[in-house]
């Protein structure tokens, strides 16, 4: 199985990015995307979702999406995270951890 996990951390404050929806996206050779997850950041700010992933699912691209305009009651300029990745091995696991504030973020890949 192939995971894909994050943990959203606020810079505002440390505080963990709980309730943030989150939707992943399997995107076709032919560029039309498939949802295949949606869900929220849980109380600690993370998400966690195994996949069962075929040769031909691996040739693939991925999209992670968190929503922001909920989590921000005041306006913000950041309204969409959208992080596009590969998923080539079928039993890897993808931690793709998020620092985010109003105007801006910063994501990197966790080994």
């Amino acid at each position: 199985m192939a995971i894909v996990s994050s943990h959203l951390l606020s810079s505002t404050d440390g505080s963990h990015a709980s309730g943030v929806r989150v939707i992943i996206n399997q995107i076709k050779k032919n560029g039309k995307r498939n949802k295949i997850y949606q869900s929220k950041t849980d109380k600690n700010g993370r998400v966690y979702k195994e996949f069962s992933l075929s040769k031909k699912d691996c040739l693939l691209k991925y999209e992670l999406i968190f929503n922001l305009e909920k989590y921000y009651k005041k306006k913000t300029n950041v309204s969409d995270i959208v992080i596009k990745f590969n998923m080539k091995n079928p039993k890897k696991k993808y931690h793709i951890p998020v620092i985010i504030a109003p105007n801006g973020y910063s994501v990197w890949w966790s080994k």
